[in-house]
Protein backbone atom coordinates (compact mmCIF):
# COMPACT_ATOMS: atom_id res chain seq x y z
CA UNK A 1 0.00 0.00 0.00
CA UNK A 2 1.10 2.99 -1.10
CA UNK A 3 0.20 6.06 1.28
CA UNK A 4 0.30 10.24 1.10
CA UNK A 5 -1.20 13.18 2.00
CA UNK A 6 -1.81 16.08 -0.22
CA UNK A 7 -3.22 18.78 0.11
CA UNK A 8 -5.55 21.59 -1.91
CA UNK A 9 -4.79 25.09 -2.49
CA UNK A 10 -6.83 25.84 0.56
CA UNK A 11 -5.44 23.26 2.83
CA UNK A 12 -7.97 20.40 2.44
CA UNK A 13 -6.01 17.48 3.22
CA UNK A 14 -6.59 14.40 0.28
CA UNK A 15 -5.27 11.04 1.56
CA UNK A 16 -4.00 9.08 -1.50
CA UNK A 17 -3.71 5.36 -0.62
CA UNK A 18 -2.78 3.35 -3.60
CA UNK A 19 -3.54 -0.83 -3.89
CA UNK A 20 -4.09 -3.36 -5.72
CA UNK A 21 -7.94 -3.19 -4.78
CA UNK A 22 -10.22 -3.97 -7.50
CA UNK A 23 -12.78 -0.78 -6.78
CA UNK A 24 -12.18 2.77 -5.50
CA UNK A 25 -13.64 4.59 -3.02
CA UNK A 26 -13.45 8.18 -2.04
CA UNK A 27 -14.90 9.19 1.20
CA UNK A 28 -15.65 12.98 1.63
CA UNK A 29 -15.86 14.29 5.35
CA UNK A 30 -17.42 17.18 6.51
CA UNK A 31 -16.46 17.95 10.38
CA UNK A 32 -19.53 18.41 11.80
CA UNK A 33 -21.93 16.24 13.49
CA UNK A 34 -24.95 16.43 15.77
CA UNK A 35 -22.73 17.33 18.51
CA UNK A 36 -22.68 21.02 16.84
CA UNK A 37 -26.23 21.75 16.92
CA UNK A 38 -28.62 23.64 19.55
CA UNK A 39 -31.64 21.98 20.74
CA UNK A 40 -33.89 23.81 18.12
CA UNK A 41 -31.55 22.61 15.68
CA UNK A 42 -31.29 19.04 16.75
CA UNK A 43 -31.58 16.43 13.72
CA UNK A 44 -30.91 19.17 11.00
CA UNK A 45 -27.39 17.61 10.11
CA UNK A 46 -29.05 14.33 9.57
CA UNK A 47 -31.51 15.60 7.74
CA UNK A 48 -28.68 17.59 5.27
CA UNK A 49 -27.13 14.30 5.09
CA UNK A 50 -30.14 12.98 3.63
CA UNK A 51 -30.88 15.68 1.53
CA UNK A 52 -27.16 15.77 -0.14
CA UNK A 53 -28.00 11.86 -1.04
CA UNK A 54 -31.02 12.24 -2.58
CA UNK A 55 -31.11 14.99 -5.78
CA UNK A 56 -28.41 17.23 -6.93
CA UNK A 57 -28.16 21.02 -7.36
CA UNK A 58 -30.90 22.22 -10.34
CA UNK A 59 -32.58 18.03 -10.11
CA UNK A 60 -35.44 17.07 -8.89
CA UNK A 61 -36.18 13.78 -9.07
CA UNK A 62 -35.72 11.24 -6.04
CA UNK A 63 -32.98 8.97 -6.76
CA UNK A 64 -31.65 10.52 -9.75
CA UNK A 65 -27.81 10.63 -7.64
CA UNK A 66 -27.81 7.03 -6.79
CA UNK A 67 -28.89 5.62 -10.56
CA UNK A 68 -25.95 8.20 -12.06
CA UNK A 69 -23.56 6.33 -10.25
CA UNK A 70 -24.63 3.18 -10.24
CA UNK A 71 -24.95 3.36 -14.00
CA UNK A 72 -20.68 4.23 -13.78
CA UNK A 73 -20.68 1.00 -11.92
CA UNK A 74 -20.60 2.36 -8.47
CA UNK A 75 -22.57 2.83 -5.67
CA UNK A 76 -23.16 5.78 -2.43
CA UNK A 77 -23.99 5.62 0.76
CA UNK A 78 -23.61 8.69 3.49
CA UNK A 79 -24.27 8.80 7.07
CA UNK A 80 -24.14 10.99 10.26
CA UNK A 81 -22.68 11.18 13.52
CA UNK A 82 -21.92 13.20 16.42
CA UNK A 83 -18.99 14.39 14.95
CA UNK A 84 -19.29 14.67 11.43
CA UNK A 85 -20.91 13.33 7.81
CA UNK A 86 -19.79 11.11 5.72
CA UNK A 87 -20.40 10.86 2.07
CA UNK A 88 -18.97 7.28 0.61
CA UNK A 89 -19.28 6.63 -2.97
CA UNK A 90 -17.47 3.23 -4.20
CA UNK A 91 -16.68 2.96 -8.24
CA UNK A 92 -14.39 1.60 -10.51
CA UNK A 93 -11.17 2.74 -10.85
CA UNK A 94 -11.66 3.88 -14.54
CA UNK A 95 -15.17 6.31 -13.69
CA UNK A 96 -13.89 7.65 -10.34
CA UNK A 97 -12.91 11.38 -12.00
CA UNK A 98 -16.24 10.93 -13.28
CA UNK A 99 -18.12 9.80 -10.04
CA UNK A 100 -16.11 13.16 -8.35
CA UNK A 101 -17.93 14.99 -10.77
CA UNK A 102 -21.27 13.85 -9.99
CA UNK A 103 -20.55 14.16 -6.32
CA UNK A 104 -19.07 17.71 -5.96
CA UNK A 105 -22.16 20.06 -6.46
CA UNK A 106 -24.26 18.00 -4.17
CA UNK A 107 -20.88 18.92 -1.65
CA UNK A 108 -20.03 22.47 -2.74
CA UNK A 109 -23.58 24.10 -3.67
CA UNK A 110 -26.65 21.77 -2.17
CA UNK A 111 -29.84 23.63 -3.36
CA UNK A 112 -32.32 22.07 -0.42
CA UNK A 113 -35.17 23.04 -2.90
CA UNK A 114 -38.93 23.18 -0.87
CA UNK A 115 -39.78 19.65 -2.56
CA UNK A 116 -37.09 17.78 -0.97
CA UNK A 117 -37.58 18.93 2.19
CA UNK A 118 -41.10 18.08 2.61
CA UNK A 119 -40.48 14.39 0.72
CA UNK A 120 -37.34 13.58 3.14
CA UNK A 121 -39.60 15.02 6.35
CA UNK A 122 -41.62 12.13 5.88
CA UNK A 123 -39.14 9.40 5.25
CA UNK A 124 -37.27 11.07 8.23
CA UNK A 125 -39.89 10.82 10.53
CA UNK A 126 -40.51 7.30 9.87
CA UNK A 127 -36.79 6.40 9.99
CA UNK A 128 -37.26 8.51 13.47
CA UNK A 129 -40.72 6.14 14.88
CA UNK A 130 -38.37 3.24 13.44
CA UNK A 131 -35.28 3.66 15.75
CA UNK A 132 -37.24 4.51 18.70
CA UNK A 133 -39.06 1.59 18.87
CA UNK A 134 -36.57 -0.89 17.88
CA UNK A 135 -33.58 0.28 19.73
CA UNK A 136 -35.22 1.68 22.53
CA UNK A 137 -32.46 0.39 25.08
CA UNK A 138 -29.77 2.34 22.66
CA UNK A 139 -31.91 5.68 23.29
CA UNK A 140 -32.30 5.40 27.07
CA UNK A 141 -28.83 4.53 27.42
CA UNK A 142 -27.22 7.30 25.30
CA UNK A 143 -30.40 10.18 26.48
CA UNK A 144 -29.73 9.06 30.77
CA UNK A 145 -25.79 9.11 30.42
CA UNK A 146 -25.16 11.73 28.27
CA UNK A 147 -27.75 14.10 30.02
CA UNK A 148 -27.12 17.74 29.40
CA UNK A 149 -23.79 17.20 27.33
CA UNK A 150 -24.39 17.82 23.73
CA UNK A 151 -24.23 14.30 22.80
CA UNK A 152 -27.94 13.71 24.76
CA UNK A 153 -30.05 14.20 22.05
CA UNK A 154 -30.66 11.28 19.13
CA UNK A 155 -28.58 11.89 16.02
CA UNK A 156 -32.23 11.94 14.25
CA UNK A 157 -33.38 14.92 16.31
CA UNK A 158 -37.43 15.10 17.31
CA UNK A 159 -40.88 15.10 15.78
CA UNK A 160 -40.55 18.69 16.45
CA UNK A 161 -37.74 19.64 15.14
CA UNK A 162 -37.39 17.72 12.11
CA UNK A 163 -41.03 18.83 11.00
CA UNK A 164 -39.78 22.52 11.72
CA UNK A 165 -36.83 22.54 8.96
CA UNK A 166 -36.61 25.14 6.12
CA UNK A 167 -34.70 25.79 2.83
CA UNK A 168 -33.38 28.92 4.87
CA UNK A 169 -32.77 27.06 8.05
CA UNK A 170 -30.92 24.10 6.30
CA UNK A 171 -28.86 26.50 3.41
CA UNK A 172 -27.85 28.97 7.06
CA UNK A 173 -26.44 26.00 8.95
CA UNK A 174 -24.92 24.36 6.45
CA UNK A 175 -22.78 26.95 5.09
CA UNK A 176 -21.76 28.55 8.28
CA UNK A 177 -20.26 24.88 9.41
CA UNK A 178 -18.95 24.08 5.98
CA UNK A 179 -15.16 24.88 6.20
CA UNK A 180 -11.95 23.92 4.50
CA UNK A 181 -10.93 23.18 8.60
CA UNK A 182 -12.98 20.23 9.23
CA UNK A 183 -13.02 18.78 5.62
CA UNK A 184 -10.78 15.87 4.89
CA UNK A 185 -11.03 13.29 1.81
CA UNK A 186 -9.40 10.07 1.28
CA UNK A 187 -9.46 8.11 -1.78
CA UNK A 188 -8.21 4.18 -1.64
CA UNK A 189 -7.92 1.81 -4.52
CA UNK A 190 -6.18 1.59 -7.57
CA UNK A 191 -5.39 5.16 -9.13
CA UNK A 192 -4.46 5.19 -12.25
CA UNK A 193 -3.42 8.81 -12.54
CA UNK A 194 -2.86 10.75 -9.45
CA UNK A 195 -2.03 13.96 -11.20
CA UNK A 196 -5.12 13.98 -12.65
CA UNK A 197 -6.90 12.69 -9.78
CA UNK A 198 -5.38 15.73 -7.94
CA UNK A 199 -6.81 18.33 -10.61
CA UNK A 200 -10.25 17.26 -10.36
CA UNK A 201 -10.86 17.64 -6.72
CA UNK A 202 -8.77 20.52 -7.02
CA UNK A 203 -10.91 22.20 -9.64
CA UNK A 204 -14.51 21.19 -6.80
CA UNK A 205 -13.57 21.29 -3.67
CA UNK A 206 -10.58 23.74 -3.38
CA UNK A 207 -12.77 26.74 -3.14
CA UNK A 208 -14.28 26.03 0.47
CA UNK A 209 -13.57 28.71 2.28
CA UNK A 210 -12.54 28.98 6.19
CA UNK A 211 -15.98 29.62 8.74
CA UNK A 212 -13.94 29.24 12.27
CA UNK A 213 -16.32 31.15 13.72
CA UNK A 214 -19.44 28.97 13.37
CA UNK A 215 -17.64 26.02 14.53
CA UNK A 216 -18.60 24.81 18.54
CA UNK A 217 -15.90 24.61 20.48
CA UNK A 218 -15.85 21.46 22.26
CA UNK A 219 -14.63 21.76 25.72
CA UNK A 220 -14.42 18.62 27.93
CA UNK A 221 -17.94 17.99 30.34
CA UNK A 222 -18.27 15.91 32.54
CA UNK A 223 -20.53 13.03 32.97
CA UNK A 224 -22.88 13.42 35.93
CA UNK A 225 -23.14 10.35 38.34
CA UNK A 226 -26.21 8.77 37.64
CA UNK A 227 -28.51 5.09 38.32
CA UNK A 228 -31.55 5.10 36.36
CA UNK A 229 -34.30 2.08 35.77
CA UNK A 230 -36.51 1.81 32.73
CA UNK A 231 -39.13 -0.39 33.58
CA UNK A 232 -40.20 -2.33 30.58
CA UNK A 233 -42.13 -5.82 31.61
CA UNK A 234 -41.84 -7.29 28.39
CA UNK A 235 -38.31 -8.08 28.04
CA UNK A 236 -37.36 -11.52 29.16
CA UNK A 237 -33.72 -9.91 30.51
CA UNK A 238 -32.65 -7.04 31.91
CA UNK A 239 -29.98 -5.01 30.36
CA UNK A 240 -26.92 -3.25 32.39
CA UNK A 241 -24.35 -0.83 31.14
CA UNK A 242 -21.53 0.44 34.21
CA UNK A 243 -20.77 3.67 32.44
CA UNK A 244 -16.92 4.91 33.72
CA UNK A 245 -16.18 8.89 33.01
CA UNK A 246 -12.44 8.96 33.07
CA UNK A 247 -11.17 12.29 31.72
CA UNK A 248 -8.49 10.97 29.63
CA UNK A 249 -6.48 12.14 27.10
CA UNK A 250 -6.49 11.79 23.23
CA UNK A 251 -2.93 10.89 22.30
CA UNK A 252 -2.33 8.02 20.23
CA UNK A 253 -0.61 6.02 23.35
CA UNK A 254 -3.17 6.42 25.52
CA UNK A 255 -5.64 5.94 23.58
CA UNK A 256 -3.81 1.91 22.68
CA UNK A 257 -3.91 1.64 26.19
CA UNK A 258 -7.42 1.99 26.35
CA UNK A 259 -8.02 -0.08 23.96
CA UNK A 260 -5.56 -2.89 25.47
CA UNK A 261 -7.46 -2.90 28.81
CA UNK A 262 -11.10 -2.68 27.52
CA UNK A 263 -9.91 -6.26 25.87
CA UNK A 264 -8.18 -7.72 28.50
CA UNK A 265 -11.12 -6.74 30.74
CA UNK A 266 -13.47 -8.06 28.75
CA UNK A 267 -11.69 -11.17 28.40
CA UNK A 268 -12.10 -11.83 31.83
CA UNK A 269 -15.63 -10.87 32.09
CA UNK A 270 -16.38 -13.40 29.23
CA UNK A 271 -14.18 -16.59 31.25
CA UNK A 272 -15.96 -15.47 34.90
CA UNK A 273 -19.45 -14.76 33.93
CA UNK A 274 -20.11 -17.42 30.57
CA UNK A 275 -17.53 -20.10 30.47
CA UNK A 276 -17.23 -20.83 34.68
CA UNK A 277 -20.48 -19.58 35.46
CA UNK A 278 -22.51 -19.52 32.52
CA UNK A 279 -24.38 -16.25 34.37
CA UNK A 280 -24.75 -14.54 30.80
CA UNK A 281 -24.42 -15.30 27.32
CA UNK A 282 -22.11 -12.18 26.53
CA UNK A 283 -20.31 -8.98 27.89
CA UNK A 284 -18.98 -6.65 25.83
CA UNK A 285 -16.73 -3.56 27.24
CA UNK A 286 -17.05 -0.29 25.11
CA UNK A 287 -16.66 2.68 24.12
CA UNK A 288 -19.52 6.02 23.73
CA UNK A 289 -19.09 8.97 23.02
CA UNK A 290 -16.51 11.83 21.23
CA UNK A 291 -13.21 12.90 22.51
CA UNK A 292 -13.58 15.15 24.86
CA UNK A 293 -17.09 13.53 26.46
CA UNK A 294 -16.49 9.77 26.79
CA UNK A 295 -17.98 7.07 28.73
CA UNK A 296 -16.11 3.89 28.50
CA UNK A 297 -19.10 1.12 29.63
CA UNK A 298 -19.64 -2.67 30.68
CA UNK A 299 -22.44 -4.06 28.86
CA UNK A 300 -24.60 -7.79 29.82
CA UNK A 301 -28.13 -8.66 30.00
CA UNK A 302 -29.11 -11.71 32.07
CA UNK A 303 -32.58 -13.01 34.22
CA UNK A 304 -33.78 -11.22 37.29
CA UNK A 305 -32.58 -14.03 39.82
CA UNK A 306 -29.24 -13.87 38.33
CA UNK A 307 -28.62 -10.24 38.61
CA UNK A 308 -26.96 -10.34 42.01
CA UNK A 309 -24.27 -12.89 41.35
CA UNK A 310 -23.75 -11.11 38.05
CA UNK A 311 -22.66 -7.99 39.94
CA UNK A 312 -20.48 -9.67 42.45
CA UNK A 313 -19.14 -11.11 39.99
CA UNK A 314 -18.39 -7.71 37.52
CA UNK A 315 -17.14 -6.11 40.66
CA UNK A 316 -15.25 -8.64 41.99
CA UNK A 317 -13.33 -8.81 38.77
CA UNK A 318 -12.50 -4.98 38.60
CA UNK A 319 -11.50 -5.15 42.22
CA UNK A 320 -8.98 -7.84 41.19
CA UNK A 321 -7.39 -6.50 38.67
CA UNK A 322 -6.32 -3.39 40.82
CA UNK A 323 -5.29 -5.41 44.07
CA UNK A 324 -5.19 -8.95 43.61
CA UNK A 325 -4.58 -10.35 39.57
CA UNK A 326 -2.80 -7.39 37.99
CA UNK A 327 -2.70 -7.77 34.27
CA UNK A 328 0.23 -9.95 32.95
CA UNK A 329 2.14 -10.23 30.33
CA UNK A 330 0.90 -12.99 28.41
CA UNK A 331 -2.85 -11.27 28.51
CA UNK A 332 -1.06 -8.09 27.24
CA UNK A 333 0.58 -9.90 24.81
CA UNK A 334 -3.02 -11.56 23.36
CA UNK A 335 -4.35 -8.28 23.57
CA UNK A 336 -2.00 -6.78 21.36
CA UNK A 337 -1.97 -9.23 18.62
CA UNK A 338 -5.54 -8.51 18.91
CA UNK A 339 -5.62 -5.16 17.78
CA UNK A 340 -2.56 -5.38 15.69
CA UNK A 341 -4.86 -8.12 13.46
CA UNK A 342 -7.78 -6.16 13.35
CA UNK A 343 -5.89 -3.00 12.53
CA UNK A 344 -4.31 -5.35 9.30
CA UNK A 345 -7.76 -6.48 8.31
CA UNK A 346 -9.15 -3.11 8.34
CA UNK A 347 -6.19 -2.09 5.90
CA UNK A 348 -7.76 -5.07 3.86
CA UNK A 349 -10.88 -3.18 3.44
CA UNK A 350 -11.40 -0.52 1.40
CA UNK A 351 -14.12 0.63 3.51
CA UNK A 352 -12.81 0.68 6.22
CA UNK A 353 -8.83 1.89 5.60
CA UNK A 354 -10.89 4.86 4.06
CA UNK A 355 -12.89 5.61 7.41
CA UNK A 356 -9.55 5.17 9.44
CA UNK A 357 -7.77 7.24 7.80
CA UNK A 358 -10.55 10.17 7.36
CA UNK A 359 -10.91 9.68 11.68
CA UNK A 360 -7.10 9.91 12.25
CA UNK A 361 -6.72 13.28 9.83
CA UNK A 362 -10.04 14.58 11.88
CA UNK A 363 -8.29 13.64 15.63
CA UNK A 364 -4.83 13.79 14.98
CA UNK A 365 -4.05 15.53 11.65
CA UNK A 366 -2.12 13.33 10.46
CA UNK A 367 -2.71 9.84 8.14
CA UNK A 368 -3.18 6.59 10.16
CA UNK A 369 0.44 4.73 9.72
CA UNK A 370 -0.05 0.72 10.48
CA UNK A 371 3.68 0.86 11.81
CA UNK A 372 3.73 3.34 13.95
CA UNK A 373 0.68 2.07 15.44
CA UNK A 374 2.95 -1.28 15.45
CA UNK A 375 5.24 0.36 17.35
CA UNK A 376 3.54 2.10 20.20
CA UNK A 377 1.95 -1.04 20.92
CA UNK A 378 5.11 -3.12 21.20
CA UNK A 379 6.34 -0.12 23.69
CA UNK A 380 3.61 -0.74 25.91
CA UNK A 381 4.09 -2.43 29.29
CA UNK A 382 1.85 -4.45 31.98
CA UNK A 383 2.49 -1.09 33.90
CA UNK A 384 0.82 0.85 31.79
CA UNK A 385 -2.39 -0.71 31.71
CA UNK A 386 -2.35 -1.47 35.36
CA UNK A 387 -2.15 2.39 35.72
CA UNK A 388 -5.10 3.02 33.24
CA UNK A 389 -7.05 0.21 34.86
CA UNK A 390 -6.75 2.29 37.96
CA UNK A 391 -7.94 5.24 36.16
CA UNK A 392 -10.63 3.75 34.58
CA UNK A 393 -12.44 1.78 37.17
CA UNK A 394 -11.67 4.36 40.26
CA UNK A 395 -13.69 7.18 37.65
CA UNK A 396 -17.13 8.46 38.28
CA UNK A 397 -19.72 5.52 37.75
CA UNK A 398 -23.18 5.78 36.26
CA UNK A 399 -25.27 2.71 35.77
CA UNK A 400 -28.17 2.79 33.81
CA UNK A 401 -30.66 -0.63 33.30
CA UNK A 402 -33.79 -1.72 31.32
CA UNK A 403 -36.55 -4.34 31.79
CA UNK A 404 -38.64 -5.78 34.40
CA UNK A 405 -38.72 -5.17 38.51
CA UNK A 406 -34.99 -5.38 39.58
CA UNK A 407 -36.26 -6.59 43.08
CA UNK A 408 -33.06 -4.83 44.47
CA UNK A 409 -30.75 -1.95 44.58
CA UNK A 410 -27.70 -2.73 41.78
CA UNK A 411 -25.86 0.59 42.74
CA UNK A 412 -25.61 -0.56 46.68
CA UNK A 413 -24.42 -4.03 45.42
CA UNK A 414 -21.55 -2.73 43.27
CA UNK A 415 -20.46 -0.53 46.18
CA UNK A 416 -21.11 -3.67 48.36
CA UNK A 417 -18.51 -5.53 46.48
CA UNK A 418 -16.43 -3.68 44.72
CA UNK A 419 -14.12 -2.54 47.42
CA UNK A 420 -9.82 -2.00 46.95
CA UNK A 421 -7.13 -0.13 48.52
Amino acid sequence: MNTKVYYLSNGIPVIICNTSFHTCKILISLGFGASDEAPHEYGITHFIEHLLGQSVTGEKNFGYLKNKIEALGGCISLYTNYEKIACFVNTLPEHLIDAIEIIAPQITSPSFNTKSIEHEKHIILDEYKRYTSNNSWHFFKHETLFKNTELEHCVLGTEETIQSFTTEMLLEYYFSHLSKNKTNIVVVGPIYNSTKLLTELEKKFGKIPSTPSTQREHKYLAIQPTFKHDLKTDLKNIKIAFAFSPKISYDRKTQNNIGLFRKILQDRLMNALRYKNGLVYSIQCLTMGIPNTKLYTIETETTQKNIEPVIKTIANVCKNILTTEPVTQEELQHAKNVIKFNNALIMDSVDKSCNLHSQHMLHYNSMYNINYEAQILNEIQPSDIQNTAHIFLNANLSIVSQGSDLGCNIMKLWQDFFKHS
